[in-house]
């Protein structure tokens, strides 16, 4: 495609955009536009696998940061090369700074110089898919506000969300600048039911502590940094937290052995960790979902003793490790161990639970014991349905389907 034409259909795809938008919120929308650019939004199997160019986590997050406020020339450097654009763009208003509208960029990884190859064909402006800004929960028809769903990359987004604390439900928290004295720099939320922190460096015994001043918070996602000293802590205390989420969690140990005191209402846990996962002590028995993925766990444990769905992804698991986990439940609707090279070994530590579901796609149980168990329990949905395990799934942990 032509560089200008591509430059043409982004502009006036983005003025929709923006036009659209004026409709929903409540604040004034400027004329001027920025652009947020989502790097890479579709998932295209394993590029590296298939002779295309990986790009480092860490290169990722650098380019997201130069992205994440940037103008009209950036953003058509960024999408066309050499007459390739990418297969679809989607286009969304997101929030406003002082004196310009956010417009947000989401793109696939796919690029073509066939426009035939090109979605969106019917709104005239291909690549280009307009949308209007992301509808409240429970949607009511009424204006709401840009700022309901905030991102915070840097200082002038934390004034931003400063100004409309009583508006914003989800916060995404993209830097630790502001994790000094436990977020002190942020202000307080009344409203906020949604925490994202996707670069935590809390250095505090008490980690959790920094986010109990947020009286509505019900979902907390934390992806910790390289550097922090991020602990758990003994008395953070968040009475309304329903599901909590940490990942890139420390190869020490990190938290305290009393959870249920700390998180009475906690349903959702998901743990993750590129090496060892450290756990101790008992896990809250309103547990519903809880998933571990790690290469192995250390430390003894206590299950709940009813659980909806548990996920165990170790790599470098065993059945005795499994075995050791599966001791305190005594009722698991679904289990999933998917990528976890367990052998036909852990299906008699199996047999006394009634699944539901259970996912042994990725591991090393042989044809014959899924034919046998399938067999055994018709009323279960086994995973992988064939029988047969997928070529290479053991060499890393799957998305569950």
């Amino acid at each position: 495609m032509d560089r200008d034409l591509f430059a043409e259909r982004l502009v006036t795809a983005a003025v929709a955009s923006w036009e659209i938008a004026r409709r929903y919120v409540v604040e004034d929308l400027p004329a001027p536009l920025l652009f947020r650019v989502r790097l890479d939004q579709s998932y295209d199997g394993d590029p590296a696998g298939s002779g295309g160019v990986g790009i480092s986590e860490d290169i990722s997050r650098r380019r997201a940061a130069a992205l994440q406020r940037c103008d009209f020339e950036t953003v058509v450097g960024e999408l066309w090369c050499d007459g390739r654009v990418p297969e679809w763009v989607n286009l969304a208003v997101v929030g406003r700074t002082g004196s310009s509208t956010i417009v947000e960029v989401v793109y696939c990884g796919r690029s073509t110089a066939d426009e035939d190859r090109l979605y969106h064909l019917d709104e005239g402006r291909p690549p280009f898919h307009v949308l209007g800004p992301t509808l409240p929960v429970q949607y009511d028809g009424t204006r709401f506000s840009i700022h309901t769903r905030a991102e915070c990359w840097d200082r002038d987004d934390l004034d931003i969300v400063t100004g409309a604390s009583d508006r914003v439900w989800a916060l995404n928290i993209m830097t630790g600048e502001f994790d000094g004295q436990a977020l002190a720099a942020v202000p307080d939320l009344p409203n906020v039911e949604i925490i994202e922190h996707d670069a935590c460096s809390i250095e505090s015994a008490d980690g959790l502590a920094a986010f109990a001043r947020f009286p509505k918070l019900r979902i907390l996602r934390l992806r910790l940094s390289e550097f922090g000293t991020f602990d758990i802590g003994p008395d953070s205390r968040l009475g309304a937290l329903t599901h909590l989420r940490i990942s890139n969690l420390p190869n020490r140990p990190w938290g305290r052995r009393a959870w249920p005191d700390s998180l009475p209402c906690l349903t959702g846990l998901d743990l993750e960790a590129s090496n060892a996962l450290w756990l101790d002590g008992r896990l809250p028995q309103s547990l519903q979902r809880l998933s571990l993925t790690a290469a192995h766990i250390i430390g003894p444990v206590q299950l709940p003793h009813r659980i909806g769905h548990l996920g165990v992804h170790l790599a470098h698991g065993t059945d005795e490790d499994i075995a050791t986990l599966l001791d305190g439940p005594t009722e698991i609707t679904s289990l999933s161990l998917r990528g976890t090279p367990v052998t036909d070994v852990v299906l008699p530590n199996l047999e006394r639970y009634r699944f539901d579901r259970l996912d042994l796609v990725g591991t090393r149980v042989t044809t014959a014991a899924l034919s046998d168990f399938r067999a055994g329990h018709p009323e279960t949905g086994l995973y992988p349905r064939s029988g047969a395990q997928y070529p290479g799934a053991q060499a890393r942990y799957l998305p569950e389907p």
